[in-house]
Parts: C-alpha cells; sequence; structure tokens
C-alpha cells in the first residue's frame, strides 16, 4: 500500500509542481511516508497529557521504540494517530472530541483515536478502589455510549502515578516501606489531604519536603496505594513500581497503542498523506483532479487494514454479536494481538510451514461458513467476511 500510496503523491506532487503551497503540503506528506509514526497526545489543561507523554516516551519498549509522541501538536504537524485525554466522559465533552472529518476518505477510515479517561486516580474522591471504578466506567462507556463508539479504545489512567513508578527509585520505596511500617490506626489521619500528609506532626523524622516530594511523583492516591501494596506483598522496588504501573492503566494503553497504531504503521501513515492529498484537491481544484481523488477513492476501498481495525473495535467494544471463543479468535485473525501470520493464527514462531497452511486453511473454512448462515443478521455475516479476507490474506502468503 505505502509504495501505491508513494507513487499518487508523487504523480501529485508533479501535478501541482505550479503551486509552491500545494507542492509544499504534498512534498512534507511524501517525506513523513519514511518517518516514524507520530501519535499526538492532546486534552484540555489539568487532563495530564503532558505527564502521559513523558511516561509513554520513558517506556523503552519494543513496540513502542518506533513512534514519536507529540505533547499537544500545532494543528499544521502532520499526525497519523491520536490519543486524546479528557477528564470525564460526560456526552457534552465527548461531542467535543468527534469534529467532523476533514475528507471522505479520512471519515471512511477514521481508525486513528483512542481515548483516555484522565486522572482515574482521583475517582470517587480518590478511594483506594478508584482505579478500578474508573475502569468500569470507561468500559461500561465503550460498550453502550454510542459517543465513544468510534474509538480504538477507552481507556482509564492515572498517568502521574503511572510516570512516578516508571522511574521508582530505591530511595523512594525505603521511604515509602518506613511509613507502612507506622501502625495503620496511626497513620490514617494523615493520609486524608495533603495538607495532613505535610503537616509537620506527621509521625516520624522523614521531612515535610520530603513527604511533599513523594505527592509530587505519585499523587495521594499513589502514596496510599503503594503502602497498601507493600503490606500485602510487594516487598521491593521493582515489585511494587511493576503493580503500581499495572494498576495505573498505562500497561493497557500502551498495548492498544502497540496493537493499533504501531502494528499498522504503514497503512496509519498511508491514510495521513492521502488525507493531505484530498485536502489540496479540494483547496485547489483543477481540470482532470479528479483522477486523483478517483485513485484515493479506490484506496479507500481497498483498504482492508482499516475494517480490521473497526471491527476488532466494535467486538472488543461489544458491538458485535460475537464472543467468548468465537471473538477471541476473530480479534486474533484480525491481527490485534500481532499482525505476523503465526500471531494470528495462535501459532509458534516457526512453525512447520504445512502447519500454518492447514491452520489458514482451516480458519477461512469455518470462518467462511459463519459468513454464509442465513440464520445469521446481515451485520453479523458482514463483520464475519472481514475475518475471512483476513484468513484468506494469510493462506496468500503461505502458497
Amino acid at each position: 500500500m505505502v509504495e501505491d500510496v508513494r507513487a499518487l503523491l508523487a504523480d501529485a506532487c508533479a501535478y501541482y509542481r505550479d503551486s509552491p503551497r500545494a507542492s509544499a503540503l504534498l512534498g512534507e506528506a511524501l517525506d513523513h511516508l519514511d518517518e516514524p509514526l507520530r501519535v499526538s497526545i492532546s486534552g484540555t489543561a489539568g487532563t495530564g497529557k503532558s505527564t502521559l507523554a513523558a511516561a509513554l516516551g520513558d517506556w523503552p519498549t519494543r513496540a513502542l521504540r518506533d513512534l514519536e509522541f507529540l505533547d499537544a501538536p500545532h494543528p499544521s504537524t502532520l499526525t497519523d494517530a491520536s490519543v486524546r485525554l479528557l477528564r470525564h466522559l460526560e456526552p457534552d465533552q465527548l461531542a467535543t472530541l468527534r469534529p467532523t472529518a476533514p475528507s471522505a476518505f479520512a471519515r471512511q477510515t477514521a481508525v486513528d483515536t483512542i481515548l483516555v479517561l484522565a486522572r482515574a486516580d482521583e475517582t470517587g474522591a480518590g478511594r483506594i478502589d478508584a482505579l478500578l471504578t474508573a475502569k468500569q466506567i470507561a468500559r461500561r462507556a465503550w460498550r453502550e455510549d454510542p459517543l465513544c463508539s468510534g474509538f480504538q479504545g477507552v481507556i482509564a489512567v492515572a498517568a502521574q502515578l503511572a510516570y512516578g513508578a516508571r522511574a521508582f527509585t530505591d530511595d523512594e520505596f525505603e521511604l515509602l516501606a518506613a511509613f507502612a511500617a507506622v501502625p495503620r490506626e496511626e497513620l490514617e489521619r494523615y493520609l486524608l489531604s495533603v495538607d495532613s500528609f505535610t503537616d509537620p506532626a506527621f509521625p516520624g523524622p522523614v521531612s515535610v519536603e520530603t513527604r511533599r516530594s513523594l505527592v509530587v511523583r505519585f499523587g495521594l492516591f499513589g502514596v496510599k496505594l503503594a503502602l497498601t501494596l507493600i503490606r500485602t506483598g510487594c516487598d521491593d522496588r521493582v515489585k511494587l513500581s511493576t503493580e503500581l504501573v499495572r494498576r495505573s492503566g498505562l500497561g493497557e494503553l500502551r498495548d492498544t497503542i502497540a496493537g493499533c497504531f504501531a502494528a499498522r504503521a504503514d497503512a496509519l501513515r498511508a491514510r495521513t498523506a492521502l488525507i493531505r492529498l484530498e485536502t489540496v484537491l479540494n483547496a485547489e481544484p483543477r481540470p482532470h483532479s479528479d483522477r486523483l481523488a478517483a485513485r484515493v477513492e479506490r484506496f479507500s476501498a481497498g483498504a482492508h487494514d482499516f475494517r480490521e481495525l473497526r471491527l476488532i473495535a466494535d467486538i472488543r467494544g461489544g458491538r458485535t454479536a460475537l464472543a467468548g471463543e468465537s471473538a477471541e479468535e476473530a480479534v486474533r485473525l484480525l491481527g490485534a494481538e500481532g499482525t505476523e501470520p503465526e500471531e494470528r493464527l495462535g501459532l509458534a514462531a516457526g512453525t512447520d510451514p504445512r502447519e500454518r497452511y492447514e491452520a489458514g486453511l482451516d480458519a477461512v473454512m469455518r470462518w467462511r461458513h459463519e459468513a454464509e448462515r442465513p440464520d445469521r443478521a446481515l451485520a453479523e455475516r458482514a463483520a464475519a467476511q472481514v475475518v475471512v479476507r483476513s484468513a484468506e490474506g494469510l493462506l496468500a502468503q503461505f502458497v
């Protein structure tokens, strides 16, 4: 797909070579096909977008190493995907995240956004079960609220906790372990607010400034959660850091970014380039420019990556009849757990080619049956047909 889009952009550059503005816009899009995938982190003031961007960029994972995270980029900057932060999943706030797409192609391939319920640790007045409650709210909104149906995921994240836990030091662990050793009834009243936690009367020799630095790094909720985890078995820095990151929601967000964005980097960069081309075609229409527009439409019709991503989101968001093992197999075949053939088929790397082919053929036959069942609703058969197309693509690689 990328090479075809590159050729189309090159033709468009030649077509608009006498227009400095169009040439610059198209040239930028053409160059971006060879650049890292850009993911914007955006949200209103106070949502913690800079902290989240830092937490993701501090995470040296293989899946995310080729991504560039941009903290609230300028509107003119080319971005391929976005993570949008909201404090509350209310209709008026959700409505602001669904502006009219800039082009027909953008609307037809709108698979580029993950929604984050930000500062999830503040849910329910910061109770110790706040993160669990926030995750339940996010999942329910994704499944039940039509305003959330267009996102690749709705994920609750406590960015401050995640960032602090990623950079956890031995000294900080020792401090928290010392606090956890104080009798709970003696410590409890000092954990009601930041003011009480930094009160000079706080038991023990730890200075006010040191306690304040802990709150700045982890938030008061993070401090309380860390104390609870230490008391219940997280008895070293690595264990505590791992558990705090897991509970923060950052791992779920990272996995969603990896599966929906990083694994589809070429397709998303190509999408960005085609949207830029449509923008130029709309701004500077010329005789016969409809030929370029027709080529964009053909990409839209043949872009299976985007159909896969939309169906993955619909299945995981509970908006299809697929459930249980069928849903698990469908999202795997669609590439949610990796786009390599073995990953789609649930096989180990290096599996014998004959075994891979037989597994692929079995998947094609079973999902064709589902796509042709007359007792299924049209939408269900259409979903199964997308899975068939993915499975057939695997077979084509094995021949």
